[in-house]
């Protein structure tokens, strides 16, 4: 019975290794580009909330003003009657429109504000793991990969010769 092993390609086990590194490296680069990302996006946020306020405020300034100008047109007499007021009040019902659709947008933003770091706390757990199997788990498995291959390489070396 033939009790030697038949080991032909080692070059296999160091093709595996540095594909490994390499998934290592990648996956690493991915993590900080998603927590790069993550933080881009939770400023963005901020800012989006920041400037549907300032539109708010700007929108229930504009329908003010146009109901005042409104009123204002109401109150005018030309004659004993009301001049027409069809235009003002086509400007306050715009005003009203974009008021609105400011608010939506406001709205939308602050369940974002709130969503959104509940979503990335879910995604930070599984984050985490694979940062540390990559960080600690591949190195280790790249160094038995090398301890491996030496062996393999010494049993070759020291196999008797085939005949």
């Amino acid at each position: 019975m033939d009790s030697a092993a038949h080991v032909d390609a080692t070059s296999a086990l160091a093709d595996f290794r540095a594909a490994l590194v390499n998934f290592a490296a990648q996956g690493g680069q991915f993590l900080d580009s998603v927590s790069l990302e993550t933080r881009r996006t939770a400023d963005w946020l901020d800012n989006q909330f920041a400037h549907w306020q300032i539109a708010r405020r700007q929108a229930e300034d504009e329908v003010f003003r146009a109901k005042n100008e409104l009123v204002r047109r109401r109150m005018m007499r030309i004659g004993d009657r009301t001049p027409d007021c069809t235009e003002q009040e086509e400007i306050l019902e715009q005003a009203q429109m974009q008021l609105e659709r400011i608010e939506e947008k406001l709205a939308a933003t602050r369940r974002w504000l709130r969503a959104f770091p509940e979503e990335v706390q879910d995604c930070e757990g599984p984050t985490r793991q694979l940062r540390f199997l990559l960080e600690t788990d591949v190195p280790r498995m790249s160094a038995f990969l090398d301890r491996a291959s030496e062996a393999l390489e010494a049993y070759l070396r020291a196999a008797p010769p085939t005949q």
